[in-house]
């Protein structure tokens, strides 16, 4: 997670996308039904009523590109949501560091590196209670969440983060924290070795288990077949 070394906030990058009075409300990922982009949309008017310096600025590319520009502009908002396209690492970088509340909106989500990458660059982060994205974030703690498909829940929450200056600053610090304790490469890999040795040792006492287990069959089975010649003999002199 060093990808962020020597990148900060640029405030010519930022005005390509927002005003300097303008809360960035930024999202990223594939422009698909299950990454829930058009559940952010829907939970714009309610955002903007609350809080009318909003731009939305959403990163990627994907099917649903056009679906998306026509919602916004059916719910007259489509000038407070701007469409990137796909931006190379960088670009990714910068925008995180320019925004002030990240959005994941997914309906499922496996995992949730984005929303990870989002907290180590130290934006208060929304997600959904969803799959990995719900392991990751602890409400209210290092993160907020909103029902998955739930456009007044993902409101709720942004407009939390944007009235409530603590609340927000509280929760970047905690989220960076976590993620550099629990999701660094190190932790990663100790954790990886732990469960490797764990497994090895488990599998060695099994097997020694079983060796055990055969050579008392075996001793049984000698020891019957001893006790049933030693009879058949008696049987045979009577």
């Amino acid at each position: 997670m060093n990808m962020y070394s020597g990148i900060e906030k640029d405030y010519d990058f930022r005005r390509k996308f927002a005003s300097d009075n303008e809360k960035i409300i930024m999202c990223a990922g594939r422009l698909v039904y299950e990454k829930g982009f058009q559940y952010l949309i829907s939970a714009a008017p309610k955002i903007l009523n609350g809080y009318h310096d909003s731009k939305f600025i959403i990163a990627g590319k994907g099917g649903m590109l056009d679906e998306l520009k026509a919602q916004a502009n059916y719910l007259g908002i489509s000038n407070k949501v701007y469409f990137t396209g796909q931006l190379n690492y960088k670009d990714l970088y910068k925008m995180y560091k320019s925004a002030d509340v990240a959005v994941f909106p997914s309906t499922y989500e496996p995992f949730g590196l984005v929303a990870i990458e989002a907290m180590y660059a130290g934006i208060p982060t929304v997600v959904s209670d969803v799959g990995g994205l719900n392991e990751i974030v602890e409400h209210r703690v290092d993160g907020m969440k909103s029902y998955a498909g739930n456009p007044n829940s993902i409101a709720d929450s942004i407009l939390a983060l944007l009235y409530d200056h603590q609340l927000a600053d509280n929760i970047s610090k905690n989220a960076r924290a976590k993620v550099k304790n629990i999701y660094n490469w190190n932790k990663i890999a100790q954790d990886t070795h732990f469960i490797y040795q764990k497994a090895i040792c488990q599998t060695v006492a099994e097997r020694q288990k079983h060796q055990i287990a055969q050579e008392k069959a075996g001793k049984q089975k000698k020891k019957s077949k001893g006790t049933l010649i030693m009879f058949r003999g008696r049987e045979a002199m009577a």
